[in-house]
Order: structure tokens, then sequence, then C-alpha cells
């Protein structure tokens, strides 16, 4: 406990010595700390120490980037035979990633021993913190999972969001990467009928840059869970229904009155007719005078 104290108190020291932030921009992170390594290489341990603390003072580096640094000054320390500083950095560096592993393949056996016990030792994990507030959603759509890091993010190289939606038995798995603001944004997919509520469960967990987890919210065991709404159904169109009308049209004309055979007048002319007919028939079929046997006489 009393190293990682030390610990703290030299990264404390390290962020109040951090240059401006106009002058930290415009340097580039796996540079510096190549040039660190070059230092190392042709024993200036005294600089490599100084610009590691430089570097480590900038407010701009990654986790994975602080790191590297941390690495880097914990190697400069043990090349200086500054046991006693170089356990002090190696116990924050495995509070903060207890799954680092170190960069150099080639290291010497004794800094690849140091690293090796440091990390065995399983100092107390720098404390990260996660803040969530389930969505809560009014209509059917892809919903945003949002969490906060209020504490350790420096420390944290990404948020996972591990969810199961419906019945589907395994957990599947989406990468929040943080902003600025410590916060990790994923939107979950739609699945399943629309016509149907979807459950979904999920947990967060923070990640350091070795992918060792953090931090958790939830669990696979205890989810968190939301519910995603059903689809409202669209009201069916109908064509709309016009008014009956009693007024006759031009093709039709008399055919909502009975039509002409109802008229008193069309009788009285077919009566006409037929009598017309029937007196012009026997005109024209009764049979002359035939001449008698005395002859014509004639009176006068």
């Amino acid at each position: 406990m009393g190293r990682l104290l030390s610990a703290v108190v030299l990264c404390a020291g390290l962020v109040a010595a951090a240059p401006s932030t106009s002058m930290a921009q415009v340097e580039d992170a796996d540079a510096t700390v190549a040039a660190i390594r070059e230092q190392i290489l042709f024993a200036r341990y005294d600089d490599a120490v100084a610009a590691a603390r430089t570097y480590l003072g900038r407010t701009d580096l990654s986790a994975a980037q602080r790191n590297a640094g941390l690495e880097v000054l914990a190697i400069a320390h043990l090349a200086n035979r500054d046991a006693t500083r170089a356990s002090d950095v190696l116990t924050l560096l495995y509070s903060r990633d207890p799954g680092h592993r170190l960069t150099d393949p080639d290291a010497s056996p004794m800094v690849q021993g140091a690293f090796a016990r440091a990390r065995e030792a399983r100092p107390p994990r720098l404390d990260v913190v996660l803040e969530h507030t389930p969505p809560v959603l009014s209509r059917r759509e892809s919903p945003e999972v949002s969490v906060r890091v209020t504490e350790g993010r420096d420390a944290v190289s990404e948020v996972r969001l591990s969810y199961r939606t419906g019945t589907a038995g395994r957990f599947a798995q989406l990468v929040m990467e943080l902003d600025a603001d410590g916060i990790a944004r994923a939107r979950l997919p739609l699945v399943g009928d629309p016509a149907h509520e979807q459950p979904v469960d999920y947990t967060l967990t923070a990640m350091a840059p070795s992918l060792t987890p953090l931090a958790h919210l939830a669990s696979e065991a205890e989810p968190l869970t939301l519910v995603i709404p059903r689809a409202l159904r669209q009201a069916p169109t109908t064509a709309p229904v016009l008014p009956a009308t009693t007024a006759t049209t031009a093709a039709e004309p008399e055919a909502s009155h009975g039509g002409v055979a109802t008229k008193w007048w069309f009788w009285t002319l077919m009566v006409g007719v037929v009598a017309g007919g029937v007196t012009a028939a026997v005109l024209v079929t009764r049979p002359s005078d035939p001449d008698g046997s005395l002859g014509h006489v004639t009176l006068r």
C-alpha cells in the first residue's frame, strides 16, 4: 500500500509539471517515446528520466500512450540503478493496467524480471467509476446507450457493451470509444417482429489497453434491461363513400321514374295506332262487288 501511495504522489507530480496544452499538442506521442528509448539505448539515463516525466505531464495522452510513458520511465530508472523509483512507477503502471506486457521483447533479464514481479504482485487497481442511466423509449427506435467514466478516465482505453436481444442465448459485443468528455456511446440494433416488444439485456465494461476489465456495470448473470416498444399499427386507408343522389344523368334519362311506358300519352298513342291499323286491314282485305247474272242496271 505504501508503494501505491508513493506512485500516486509521483503521478500527481508529473501532472503538475506538465507543459502547456498548446505545446503538448504539437508533439507526436509515439515519436517522443521512441526518442526516450533512444536515450536509454545510448546510456543517457538522466535525460531519459527527465524526458519521460515531461511526456507523462501531457494532458492529451490516451491510456495506451500514458502506459508507454510509464514503461520507459521505469526502464530508465532500472538502467540508472534506481530500483526504488522503478518499483513505484511499475506499481502505478500495473494498478492502471494489470495485464500490461513489456513492449520490448529484447529487454535485459533485469528489466524483464522487474516487470514480471510487479505484475505478479497485483497492486490494488486504480479506481474506475462508470455512470449510466438506462434509456426509456416511447416509440420503436434503435436505442442509444451512453456511459460516462467519472473516475480513472485516463486509464480506460475503451468501453464494451455486451447485449442480448429477445430470446438470444448469447451476448454480442459493441466497442464504445470514449470522447474527450469521457462519454462512450453506441446504438443497439432492432431485431424481431415489429409488432412485439423487444427486450434487451446488456452490460457495460471499462477496458484497459491490454483489454483487462477495470470496472463493470452489471453482469451477464444479472444484466441491465430495457424494452423497445412495438411498432404502432397504421390505420387502414379506405376510399370515401359518396352520398346517394336522385338526380338523373344525361345517359339515363327518366330511368329513375319508370320510363315512357308509365306515361298516359304513350298508351293513348298506342291505342290510336292499333285502331288505325285494324281499319286499314279491313279495307284492304274486303272483296270487290261481283257481277250478277243479270248484268248491271242503271236506274235513272
